[in-house]
């Protein structure tokens, strides 16, 4: 993931079916825990266990993901 570092300081919640057959779940581990490893502390993960690809009704059905999302800031660089 060589990208990780370029990402350790965006605030990120990413989500994943523990049975998703179109994309492997190893891949957001993966990315997880390459961000985590270079130093990204605004990075969250939820496995949704036994859904497949389609998590997206469950993720937008928690409020706290709204919540989360709009209490996000925009750090401007000068």
């Amino acid at each position: 993931m060589a990208q990780a570092p370029r990402l350790t300081d965006i605030p990120i919640w990413a989500f994943h079916g523990s049975n998703d057959k179109s994309v492997p779940v190893c891949r957001s581990r993966d990315m997880v825990a390459a961000i985590k490893a270079a130093g990204g502390k605004k990075i969250l993960y939820h496995e949704y266990k036994g859904l497949g690809h389609n998590v997206w009704t469950s993720t937008f059905s928690d409020d706290r993901v709204f919540e989360w999302l709009f209490s996000q800031r925009r750090r401007l660089i000068r």
